[in-house]
Parts: structure tokens; sequence; C-alpha cells
């Protein structure tokens, strides 16, 4: 079976890796000339990322651990106290690591593909390339997804990152500043004790990122610029050899825009379905998996956005005054779980209020 990966990101290359170890030897196209830039995620990971990843990883690429966070919104703010909660890691460190003794060829953009017979053709700046099972791993913007007809279609959020020559107190701790509670956000995550990362999710992303640096007194020292697009959504992922996964899936929290470690878990179940000749099975199998915990984060989103301030205000005064609630029941991998559960032991009836 001849396997090709559309996208040497950590997901494509995590899927490599376990295919590889089942005895595959699939070839990878990457559009870049390098692997691990442009960067196009935070790198704030839960404590579960390395303990359960089928490919040993190893320790030095955490730069920072991570003990909670303080969460913002206007002039108020509250601590959430979690030891090990979350890892800081050096994401090129971590593409390049995963993309070990795999055959990549770089600087290769999917132009176009189809069926021909039995195999699938694709077609790119480099010439054509012949398969029976054509993986996207291509991210938000999936070149793979937009050509496979599949039945899914994402909503787009944009993000931008700054890495900042910076100090910051509380060092083990990450701050998230809402610009309009639960939806659009900024951060500031240490890096170490001299370098921070800061972030923004917003219709403008760019914009909402400086004026939230000027009112945190952050001016000088900007180091590098990211940014990039997340995808959110739910549809289908297979169709006849044809497949997505990580972010050109929509395999990712709708309430965060984090991928990486629902990327990996879908990684590993489209390996095990290739290995057991039972590829069909993978839309079904993922979703059973995590597909729950996406379309009810989904539903919360849909229902969150379309909010007026004051009751998002009511929100997050009520998630303040439970805080001591929020630190033993938040599960940093299942967010909408973490919001009926802590609905529970409030008992307010929120998940009622939320699908109204």
């Amino acid at each position: 079976m001849r396997i090709v990966i559309i996208g040497a990101g950590p997901i494509g290359c995590y899927l490599g890796q376990l295919l590889k170890q089942y005895g595959f030897s699939p070839l990878i196209l990457e559009e870049h000339p390098e692997i691990g830039i442009p960067k196009h995620c935070a790198g704030l990971v839960g404590n579960t990322f390395f303990k359960n990843s089928r490919i040993p990883l190893p320790r030095d690429l955490i730069k920072n651990k991570i003990n909670g966070a303080i969460i913002s919104y206007q002039n108020e703010s509250f601590p959430l106290i979690r030891e090990n909660a979350a890892f800081v890691i050096d994401r090129e460190k971590l593409d390049k690591k995963l993309c070990e003794g795999l055959e990549i060829k770089k600087e290769t953009k999917l132009l176009s593909l189809e069926k021909k017979d039995k195999n699938y053709l694709l077609y790119t700046n480099k010439g054509t390339f012949s398969c029976d099972v054509v993986i996207g791993a291509d991210g938000a913007t999936s070149m793979v997804r937009k050509k496979s007809g599949l039945k899914i279609k994402p909503v787009f959020y944009k993000g931008v990152q700054f890495r900042i020559k910076q100090k910051v107190t509380p060092v083990d701790m990450v701050q998230v500043h809402f610009t309009r509670p639960f939806l659009h956000f900024c951060w500031i995550i240490p890096e170490d004790e001299k370098v921070i990362r800061a972030g923004s999710i917003s219709p403008e992303p760019l914009r909402t990122l400086e004026s939230f640096m000027q009112k945190m007194k952050i001016k000088n020292g900007i180091i590098e610029k990211m940014g990039g697009v997340i995808s959110i959504g739910y549809g289908e992922t297979y169709k006849d050899g044809l497949i997505l996964v990580g972010d050109a899936a929509c395999q990712v929290k709708p309430l965060s825009g984090g991928g990486l470690y629902y990327g990996m878990r879908c990684a590993e179940t489209l390996a095990d379905c290739i290995k057991e000749e039972k590829i069909s099975s993978y839309d079904s199998k993922w979703k059973k998996q995590i597909g729950k915990e996406i379309r009810s984060s989904l539903k919360i989103r849909n229902f969150l956005e379309k909010r007026d301030i004051s009751f998002l205000e009511m929100l997050f005064n009520l998630a303040k005054k439970n805080h001591h609630l929020i630190e033993k029941i938040a599960d940093f991998e299942r967010h909408s779980f973490s919001v009926f559960s802590l609905a529970r032991a409030i008992g307010k009836g929120i998940p009622k209020i939320l699908f109204r």
C-alpha cells in the first residue's frame, strides 16, 4: 500500500512514525523548505502530552512547567491553581524530532488531486505522485480538504503570537485575558524567566494583541512573530481512501483552539485502522473517542457567541466565585466535560440554559 501524507507538521510526522513502526513506508509532502517553520502554535500542552505519546518524546522539549492560570476580564481576575497542569514546549524542536527518519519531500506543494482507476494522482509543483491512500495533515486551510469533496466546512478564527524578551511573575502561571469573555482572548505564556509568549485570538488579532501589550506595558523586545488560522468544526473525514487528520479534520478544541492532543490521538486511531486494514472505520472510531466532546464544545461556543455582554459577565463572575471548584474539576483536554461538571457542582442548571 502506497501512502502519501500531505503536511509534515507534528500530526503528519507523528502519524508517519506510527505507520513506520507498523511496517509501512509513507511519503510525506511538505510545502515549506524547513520542518517546524513557520510556527502556528502557542506551544502549551497538558500534562498528559508526554505520557500518552506512543513515540518517546525527550523531556528537553519542555521550556517551562505551568502550575495554573490567572483568568482576567476588564479589571477583575482570579487564579486557578493546579500543580503540573501544563508544559510550555519548543514547537520547532518537537516537529524536527518527529520528522527524524521519515521520507519527506520539502518545498513540494499540493496543487490538485484526482482519482484514476484505483489510485490517486497528486499534482504538485514538483511533479505528479501516485498512491493508494491520501492523508491530509495539511492544517487548518487544508488543500486536501478543499479538493476532497468531504462534507466538512470549518469556521475559521485568526490568531497571532509574539515571543518577547520580558520578565513576568509568576513565572509558572499562564495569564488569560478575555476581551469578550470565553470568546476572544489574549494570553501571556512564560517560556522561561526572561521570555514570554503573548498572543491573541480575535477578529483582528494583531490589533487586539498590540492593544493588549500596551495595556500590559509590554513595549520592546520582540524576538519572533507568528500567526495562523484555527479551523473549528465537525464533519466527514474519510471517503474512498482519502483521509483527513489533525487541524485539517477540525480535530481541535472548539473553546481554546488547541489541536496537538486531539490530533495525536486521532493519528493513533488512523494508524491502527491502516494496520488492521480497516481504514473505512477511521471516521467512526475517532468520533467515538472525542466526537461527543467536540460537538458539545461547539454547541457551547455557538451559544456563547450569541450572548450579550451582560450574560457573559455573569458567567465570568460565576466562575470567579467558584474558582475553587474549577481547580478540582477542570480537565485540560475536555472542556465541555469541565463546563457541565462545574454546572452540576454549582447547581445552577447551566446545561439547560446553554441548550435552550
